[in-house]
């Protein structure tokens, strides 16, 4: 049985009328595939998917795929759901990465010149979302301690 994770629902309302994708992770034997489910009107559309082998390089977890599904569209409404959709969704996400951000860098600002110093020497990386709070956390700590 194939298990769909990180399931995720985009809505788009254009004359009224609600344009649905599903959205869902599946792993695959080479790494992992994007699937947006449309529902909504009536249009014969099939399922858009985007293949990943290593990661995808978006600005927001599904955009590839919503973008793929969003041009099987009639033309008369894609931008519409395009701008509702991809940029709105864009920005939200830029506006978040810009508080985590500016958070980061006040508490970095209130470390301690050795506290920086061993913060830089620890050979950390950060590779991910979750390796940032993990950093943060512990420049928390270390904030804490000085």
């Amino acid at each position: 049985m194939v298990k769909h994770r990180n399931i995720q629902y985009f809505t788009a309302t254009v004359n009224g009328e609600e344009i649905t994708f599903r959205c869902h992770t599946t792993d695959t034997r080479n790494g992992f595939c994007h699937t947006a489910h449309y529902t909504g009107w009536d249009y014969d559309i099939t399922d858009s998917k985007c293949p990943y082998i290593n990661r995808t390089w978006e600005r927001f977890t599904y955009e590839s795929v919503l973008c793929k599904a969003i041009d099987k569209l009639p033309e008369s409404v894609r931008q519409q759901v395009y701008d509702q959709l991809i940029d709105h969704k864009a920005a939200e996400v830029e506006e978040q990465c810009n508080k985590e951000l500016a958070a980061f860098e006040k508490l970095h600002e209130s470390l301690t010149p050795e506290n920086k110093e061993r913060l830089a020497n620890s050979g950390i990386e950060i590779n991910s979302e979750g390796d940032m709070h993990a950093v943060m956390g512990l420049m928390g700590l270390m904030s804490l301690t000085q």
